[in-house]
C-alpha cells in the first residue's frame, strides 16, 4: 500500500516516465513487466477527467458504464455489472491502497491526484481481491516536506463549476500536512418531460486532511475524507422492449420523469506506518475504514405493478482493510515481498418497493381501495450482510543474469459471506409477479465460504537497458455468492478462474523520444458469473454458465517530435467467446443459446489518439490538444441482441491552452465530445416495465479551465 514516491521523471529532451507501484514497489512503468496504462494526475486535471467513468474516453482497453453515480468498470472484455449488495467487482477500484467493494463510491477520490495506474489482467497475487479482469488504482497526493499548493477552477455550459485546491504545509524536517478538497456540480444533460425536467445533474463535495511523520527509517501517514454527492440519476430513454433500436441522431425530451435519484454520504480513514531496518528490511502495516451512506430512489411503475411506485434502496456499509507486508531492497539479486491481507464489510441494507400514488381499482373511490393506500412500503426488505476475506501471499523476483530474471508469485485467499433477515410482504395485492407473496415472508438467508489459490509465474528479459521482453502466466479468482432474491436466496454460485497467458514487451528508444510498448494475450475463463432468470417467480440471479476464451492485442506508441509536438497511439484487438453448450434464461425465464457469442463490453477495435503542439507566444507558449477514440460496435448483454448494443463510434476532444514560462498559472478552454455524439453509455432490457431502456454518454460540452500552482 506504500504509494509514494515521484509522479514523474523525464530527461532532458525525452519522454516524461512516470514512477509507478504496480508491482507494490516504486519503479518505472517502462521498467514494469506488467500490461499497464498510467496517467499523472496533472495530465488528467489538464484533460477535464473528473471521474472513474471519463477514464474509457482515454485508454483503449477500458470500458465504463454507468450505474447510480457510480460505474461498471470493463477491462479486456471482464467485468461484473451485479453491483448489490452481495455482488463483487471483476475489476475493482483501489483508493490509495485501499480495496473498494462498493462501485457507488469509486469517484469519491478523483481529485488532488498524484496519478492513476490502469492495471490489465488478473493482479491478485499482489493487489489484492477479486482482481480478474485487471485494477484500476486511484493514488493522491501526500504530503511533502515543503510549502506550497495549487487551485484550479473550471466553469461550463450545463451550469458545470468544479473547484479543486490543495495545500501542503511543512512543519520542520520530520512532520508535514496536507489539506484538499473538491466542489463538482452541473445541471442534467439530458431534457426530460415529465415532473423533472433533467437527468444526470450531479452535486459532490469533498475534503481530505492528511499528515505524515518520517524520521530516518520510520514513517508514519493518516488521512480523513469526507464525501457528499447527489445524483439525479441518468436520463432513461425508453425503447419497445425487443426492438428495433429508436434512432438516437436528434434526441429531444426524453418521456417520463427522472428515473432515480441517489445521495451518498461517506467518512473514511486511512493509515500507514512503515519502518525500514538497517539490514534492507522493510515492513508495512497498512489498514482504513470506510463508512458509506448510500441512497437509491429508482422508478418501479410497470404494467404488472397497479401503482406508480418507487424501488427505495439504502445501503450503508461499514469496510475494514488491514494489511501487513515485509520486503527486502528491491534493487537486491533475490528481491521478495510477502505479508497477510484481511478485508471485512458490515452492510445493512433497507429497501423495497414504495407506493408513490395508487391506480387502477387501488386508487381512492375503486373497489379494493380499502387494501393499499399511497406512501406506503407494498414491500420491504431488510438484510444484514457480512463479508470477511483473508489472504497470504508471497512473490519472489530473482535475477539469473544481469539481463534475465525470473518471477514466482503465490496467494491464498479465503472469503466468507453471509446474509441474515427478510423480505416482508405488507400488501398481498400488491406483490410482484417476480416476487410473490409465498416466497417473500419466509427469511432471507445466504452463507458462502471458500478458498482459493492464485499465482504468477513471470520470465523479464531486458536485451538492453531500453528494452523490457516479458512474459507471464497468471491465475485469476473471483469468489463465488448465492443469489438475493426470492427463494433462491440460498441458491450458491461458484468462483470464476481466469489462466491469462501474455507476452509483451517495453521499448524507450532515440534517447526517449520514442516509446513502443505492445502485448498479446489469451485468457481461458472458466465459470462465468452471468445475470439470468431462472424463472418468472424468482427474477433474477448470478449463476455459472460455462466457459470464455479472450484473445486480444495491444499496442501503445508515444512519441516526441522536436520540443514542441507530442503524439500518442493506442489500439487494441479484443476477441472474446462463450463457450459451447451454453444455454442461459432471458428476463422473461426463456432459455436462450449463447454458445459462441462475444462477451458483454468487449468492443473488437479500439483505437485512441493524441497529438499536443506548442507554439511559442512571448513570454510562453499556447498549446493545442485534439484527442479521440474509435471503438467498434459491442454488445451489453451476453445475448448478443442489436437493439442492446452500440454502433461503431467517434469520440473528439479539443483544448487550447497558454502558460507562461514563469508565473505558475495555466487558463485553458476546451470542448470534450467536439461532434456532439449522441454515443450509448449502457442499455439494458428492463422485463419490469417492458422497455429497452438506454442512457447515454454526455453530449458536447465546453468551457474554461484556469489552475495556478504556489
Amino acid at each position: 500500500m506504500a504509494q509514494e514516491g515521484p509522479a514523474e521523471s523525464q530527461a532532458p529532451g525525452g519522454l516524461g516516465d512516470i514512477i509507478v507501484t504496480a508491482n507494490r514497489t516504486a519503479s518505472s512503468a517502462q521498467d514494469t513487466p506488467t500490461a499497464l496504462n498510467v496517467y499523472s494526475g496533472d495530465a488528467l486535471r489538464d484533460a477535464g477527467i473528473a471521474s472513474v467513468r471519463d477514464l474509457a474516453s482515454i485508454d483503449a482497453s477500458v470500458n465504463i458504464s454507468p450505474s447510480a453515480g457510480a460505474a461498471y468498470v470493463a477491462v479486456r472484455g471482464i467485468a461484473s455489472t451485479d453491483v448489490t449488495e452481495i455482488g463483487d467487482p471483476s475489476v475493482p477500484v483501489s483508493r490509495d491502497g485501499f480495496y473498494t467493494n462498493r462501485s457507488f463510491s469509486l469517484n469519491s477520490s478523483m481529485y488532488d491526484l498524484a496519478r492513476i495506474e490502469v492495471l490489465k489482467g488478473p493482479q491478485g497475487t499482489l493487489n489484492g481481491r477479486n482482481s480478474t479482469g485487471g485494477l484500476v488504482s486511484i493514488i493522491t497526493n501526500r504530503p511533502q516536506f515543503a510549502n506550497g499548493g495549487y487551485s484550479s477552477v473550471e466553469v461550463g455550459n450545463y451550469g458545470t463549476f468544479n473547484g479543486e485546491m490543495g495545500a501542503n504545509l511543512a512543519l520542520g524536517d520530520t512532520f508535514a500536512i496536507r489539506a484538499s478538497g473538491t466542489y463538482l456540480t452541473h445541471k442534467g444533460y439530458r431534457r426530460i418531460d415529465g415532473p423533472t425536467t433533467s437527468g444526470d445533474d450531479e452535486d459532490f463535495a469533498s475534503g481530505r486532511l492528511q499528515a505524515l511523520y518520517r524520521s530516518g527509517g520510520l514513517s508514519a501517514w493518516v488521512s480523513y475524507q469526507h464525501d457528499s454527492r447527489t445524483v439525479n440519476g441518468d436520463a432513461i430513454l425508453r425503447g419497445a422492449l425487443g426492438g428495433p433500436k429508436p434512432s438516437f441522431k436528434n434526441l429531444g425530451a426524453f418521456p417520463g420523469d427522472s428515473p432515480q435519484k441517489t445521495t451518498l454520504e461517506g467518512d473514511r480513514i486511512r493509515w500507514e506506518l512503515a519502518y525500514a531496518t538497517d539490514g534492507n528490511l522493510n515492513f508495512i502495516y497498512a489498514g482504513g475504514y470506510d463508512s458509506q451512506n448510500w441512497n437509491n430512489i429508482l422508478d418501479a411503475t410497470g404494467p404488472e405493478y397497479p401503482a406508480n411506485r418507487q424501488f427505495r434502496q439504502n445501503e450503508r456499509p461499514k469496510t475494514w482493510n488491514h494489511e501487513f507486508r515485509v520486503s527486502n531492497d528491491s534493487a537486491s539479486k533475490l528481491f521478495f515481498q510477502a505479508g497477510y491481507f484481511r478485508f471485512s464489510e458490515n452492510n445493512t441494507v433497507d429497501s423495497g418497493l414504495f407506493n408513490r400514488e395508487m391506480t387502477g381499482p387501488f386508487a381512492v373511490g375503486g373497489p379494493l381501495e380499502a387494501l393499499a393506500q399511497p406512501d406506503q412500503y407494498g414491500i420491504k426488505f431488510d438484510y444484514k450482510i457480512r463479508t470477511r476475506s483473508q489472504a497470504v501471499f508471497a512473490q519472489v523476483d530473482y535475477d539469473l543474469t544481469d539481463q534475465l530474471e525470473v518471477s514466482l508469485g503465490g496467494r491464498y485467499t479465503w472469503d466468507k459471506k453471509t446474509r441474515t433477515g427478510q423480505a416482508l410482504l405488507f400488501l398481498p395485492a400488491l406483490a410482484s409477479p417476480f416476487a410473490p407473496a409465498l416466497r417473500l415472508t419466509t427469511p432471507g438467508l445466504g452463507r458462502l465460504s471458500d478458498g482459493q489459490p492464485t499465482w504468477h509465474v513471470g520470465l523479464n528479459y531486458r536485451p538492453t537497458p531500453d528494452t523490457l521482453i516479458y512474459a507471464k502466466y497468471d491465475r485469476g479468482y473471483k469468489s463465488g455468492g448465492f443469489n438475493s432474491n426470492g427463494s433462491s436466496a440460498s441458491v450458491p454460485y461458484d468462483p470464476e478462474q481466469l489462466d491469462a497467458f501474455e507476452i509483451g514487451t517495453k521499448n524507450s528508444l532515440l534517447g526517449n523520444t520514442l516509446q513502443i510498448n505492445g502485448d498479446i494475450f489469451y485468457s481461458n475463463y472458466r465459470g462465468y458469473q452471468a445475470s439470468q432468470t431462472s424463472d418468472v417467480l424468482q427474477g433474477s440471479g448470478i449463476f455459472n454458465v460455462g466457459s470464455a476464451k479472450i484473445f486480444g492485442i495491444e499496442g501503445e506508441v508515444k512519441a516526441l517530435l522536436g520540443e514542441t509536438t507530442r503524439l500518442g497511439l493506442n489500439a487494441a484487438y479484443l476477441h472474446t467467446k462463450f463457450g459451447d453448450d451454453i444455454v442461459v434464461n432471458d428476463g422473461d425465464g426463456n432459455p436462450q443459446d449463447i454458445s459462441g457469442n462475444r462477451l458483454p463490453n468487449a468492443p473488437s477495435f479500439t483505437v485512441t489518439g493524441s497529438i499536443d503542439q506548442d507554439f511559442a507566444v512571448g513570454a510562453g507558449k499556447i498549446t493545442a490538444h485534439v484527442d479521440a477514440k474509435f471503438s467498434s460496435k459491442y454488445y451489453f448483454s451476453a445475448f448478443n441482441l442489436d437493439d442492446i448494443s452500440t454502433s461503431d463510434f467517434v469520440i473528439a476532444n479539443a483544448s487550447l491552452g497558454y502558460e507562461p514560462d514563469h508565473g505558475g498559472w495555466k487558463v485553458i478552454a476546451f470542448v470534450r465530445n467536439v461532434f456532439d455524439k449522441n454515443v450509448l453509455a449502457y442499455a439494458q432490457q428492463n422485463f419490469v416495465s417492458h422497455t429497452n431502456n438506454y442512457q447515454f454518454q454526455p453530449p458536447r460540452t465546453y468551457g474554461v479551465r484556469a489552475s495556478v500552482n504556489f
